[in-house]
């Protein structure tokens, strides 16, 4: 089968590439806005189940979690997402995921899918939309200062002038957002895709940066509809206005089900690999391009 997942969901993807005991299953992957955690293994798990027991008083285990409602599922996942100190050395934002236990994920996804061989034979499709998180704003005049901010998600709070200098465009406040969007999203899944391309394995890389006009950015999710081919479904106009560009589901939606038939998008999408990184830029007018988020490497990656 071909296996597709998107957000935590292409995490997963990701995850399930890397298992030892599910190769065999796949005869390709789609990960969609794949959320990769950082840290990863054991200790990272146990802190975070240690954390959801501190501040809820539930139990971590399948036992006291399996017959709670998803409304209460939900509350103590939102009890575990808020800021404070004791949330240290664990992944922003994302504390409920696959990790790393050493048996059934034996290293961290990241470290499988870049080092090692894993889902070496399986085509994979993967990408990002260009603003994912960065409608999250940052915390303000009372706040941490962006260098603090930076420092806490992996950059030299140094560099914060070439950060920001990489989105020009960009308002002060959602440069978090955006720092966000890199770190769990493009980042992770650009490494994948390079150290996948240099193996010479079947790897096509995207980022979907058509910008809604009703919130003006390309974020988290919006490249659904088009995907599925669903721009007239319930909800779609209030995020992605009442006109969106049908021609570009029809492209986006036909790379689609093209990979799941024959493992390869299409002609007019070539693979990545390392000489030319090439990259699909789904847009209004949709195109290739070579390495376009370079700045996305050269900042976190190196």
């Amino acid at each position: 089968m071909t296996i597709a997942g998107q957000s935590a969901g292409g995490g997963a993807v990701l995850t399930l590439l890397s298992v030892p005991s599910a190769q065999g299953l796949f005869r390709g992957a789609l990960a969609v806005s794949g959320a990769v955690l950082r840290p990863d293994g054991p200790e990272t798990a146990r802190a975070a189940a240690r954390l959801l027991t501190a501040r809820t008083g539930a139990p971590a285990t399948a036992a006291a979690l399996r017959d709670l409602s998803d409304d209460e599922l939900l509350a103590l996942q939102d009890r575990l997402a808020e800021d404070g100190p004791d949330r240290e050395g664990l992944p922003p934002m994302l504390a409920l995921a696959p990790f790393a236990d050493g048996e059934l994920v034996p290293v961290p996804a990241a470290d499988a899918l870049t080092t090692g061989d894993a889902g070496a034979d399986v085509p994979l499709l993967l990408g990002f939309t260009a603003d994912e998180f960065s409608m999250i704003p940052g915390p303000g005049d009372d706040g941490p200062p962006l260098p603090l901010l930076l420092g806490a998600l992996g950059l030299d709070p140094a560099r914060t002038g070439e950060f920001a200098a990489a989105y020009p465009d960009a308002p002060e406040d959602s440069l978090f957002g955006q720092a966000l969007t890199d770190v769990m999203f493009r980042a992770p899944n650009l490494a994948v895709a390079d150290a996948r391309a240099a193996r010479e394995r079947p790897t096509w890389l995207y980022e979907f940066g058509w910008r809604s006009p009703v919130v003006g950015l390309a974020v988290h999710c919006l490249d659904l509809p088009f995907a599925f081919d669903l721009l007239d479904a319930e909800g779609v106009p209030e995020v992605a206005g009442a006109t969106p560009p049908q021609a570009l589901a029809d492209a986006v939606h036909r790379a689609w089900v093209a990979f799941v038939k024959d493992q390869d998008p299409g002609a007019d999408w070539p693979r990545y690999a390392p000489g030319t990184r090439a990259t699909k830029v789904w847009d209004a007018e949709s195109r290739v391009e070579t390495d376009p988020v370079r700045h996305v490497r050269d900042l976190w990656l190196t």
